[in-house]
């Protein structure tokens, strides 16, 4: 299968065992579906900047949520009034966390990061990939990492509910401060890039049917 593959199902595996099941309030498949998504986005992302570790890229990408895991185990019913709130708006969890809790996965997840002593950059990651402007160090990479998860989000691979999008990848800050970081992204075509990440969701879909079972059919 190619030693790359192997290892992300086995890191999968181990993370995925790491919480019992009965306690999500997500299906845990389409949380690992989203979670492999923004790591393999933000891999591809990585290749078109020079000096760009892509495992690094890769690993933040693949932990940037694990707040929701958080949620799920210690605040079980009001992480569910949360979700329950962005189904029925349509809105980003985030969104819907910050009205119905008062604080998010970003913060639980941060607690959680430096319970397991990660990298201060990929706490960095999971602490503000929402709001890239408040970050202080890693800013380029919580750019990158923010704008692959908005862009699995457009691309159908959320949270297993319809979430209205009105965002603008050229005009948001996070490409603004990958672009003063790496001048080599002036050539890019944003637009034809998110296209490019069709070719990847049958691998995506595929490894999580490998993990967790058949992922469900919502978008």
């Amino acid at each position: 299968m190619g030693l790359r593959r192997v290892e992300t199902i086995l890191l999968t595996c181990c993370l995925g065992q790491a919480f019992p099941a009965k306690k999500w309030v997500l299906d845990p498949a389409v949380f690992w579906r989203h979670s492999l998504a923004c790591a393999m986005v933000c891999r591809k992302f990585s290749e078109k900047l020079a000096a760009t570790d892509g495992e690094k890229a890769y690993m933040a990408g693949l932990l940037h949520d694990i707040g929701f895991m958080v949620n799920c185990l210690v605040f079980p019913q009001e992480f569910s009034a949360a979700m329950e709130r962005a189904c029925h708006d349509e809105t980003s969890l985030y969104d819907a966390e910050q009205a119905t809790m008062q604080f998010t996965h970003c913060e639980t997840g941060r607690a959680l990061a430096e319970k397991w002593k990660l990298a201060d950059d990929v706490i960095e990651v999971i602490a503000h990939h929402h709001a890239v402007e408040q970050s202080v160090k890693a800013r380029p990479l919580v750019a990158l990492v923010h704008l692959s998860d908005l862009l699995c989000r457009m691309r159908g691979l959320g949270y297993g509910y319809y979430e209205r999008h009105k965002v603008d990848l050229v005009s948001d800050s996070a490409w603004a401060i990958l672009l003063q970081e790496h001048r080599d992204l002036e050539g890019v075509d944003l637009v034809r890039f998110t296209f490019e990440l069709d070719e990847a969701v049958e691998e995506i879909h595929a490894l999580v049917s490998t993990v967790f079972g058949a992922a469900p059919s919502r978008s």
